[in-house]
């Protein structure tokens, strides 16, 4: 019992930490995902992680065979669906976290994909200008420090008329996440600060990128079969600003 009592008090006080925290830096979120066990199994169990990627997919139809930058790829997950797509010739999968980036190797390795694995920690990214030709970016503009240079640094990296992919959770949803992690529900998202929708746009346009395609997605997040069913068709029959403004997750896709 007071283990548990321990391990509550943590959790609680680990998630106030993350909600007033606005300085944390690459190093802060490279410890949390290390810390984090079982990424694979808990998501595995998660009917919202999988939808990042077939959600991205049926948005718009990216072009085939490019050269792509999976960054804060964590296990590799999404290099991994959208190399089965044939979106994807070669990727490298970029992570700050040290753990995560071995298990991503692991993973691509038991398919025949085309990759590499790239650690940073830092502004600019170690990447050339126009080096590739689709970036990925998954759940991760809310994590990584200074989200505007990231975005300014995305752009440099990615080609004239390249691709990127851009997903992250709906502001709304924030209280549902701290209150998943603080009762050991579903892991924690450690360092992060969620964005309003329309600040993103914002700096998307102002940095340079031309938003293509823009969609929230996911109103009903976890239960019964019958259920994830009936929050599939509310998406599908709701008013799409209603979606839009309720959805879990908002995808945006992006070119340069």
């Amino acid at each position: 019992m007071k283990k548990i009592l321990f391990d509550f008090r943590q959790r609680l006080a680990d998630e106030i930490k993350y909600i007033f925290s606005s300085n944390w830096t690459f190093k802060d979120v490279g410890e949390h995902w290390n810390r984090t066990m079982c990424y694979d199994d808990i998501n595995e169990k998660t009917y919202t992680y999988f939808r990042r990627f077939v959600d991205a997919h049926d948005l718009f139809n990216l072009p085939d065979k490019k050269k792509v930058l999976d960054i804060c790829s964590r296990t590799g997950n999404g290099s991994v669906y959208f190399w089965q797509k044939g979106k994807i010739e070669e990727v490298v999968c970029a992570d700050v976290a040290g753990k995560m980036e071995k298990i991503c190797c692991d993973n691509l390795s038991k398919y025949k994909i085309n990759f590499k694995t790239r650690h940073f920690e830092s502004y600019p990214l170690p990447f050339e200008n126009n080096e590739f030709e689709t970036i990925l970016s998954f759940e991760t503009i809310e994590h990584l420090p200074d989200p505007k240079i990231y975005l300014k640094e995305l752009y440099r990296i990615l080609v004239a008329g390249g691709y990127l992919v851009l997903t992250m959770p709906n502001i709304l949803w924030g209280p549902a996440h701290w209150i998943a992690a603080i009762f050991n529900i579903h892991h924690s998202e450690g360092p992060h600060g969620f964005i309003r929708n329309n600040k993103v746009k914002r700096w998307l346009r102002k940095t340079g990128f031309k938003i293509i395609r823009y969609n929230t997605f996911i109103l009903i997040p976890g239960g019964p079969e019958c259920l994830l069913k009936c929050g599939e068709w509310l998406e599908k029959t709701l008013p799409v600003p209603v979606v839009n403004l309720l959805g879990l997750r908002r995808i945006y896709i992006c070119q340069k």
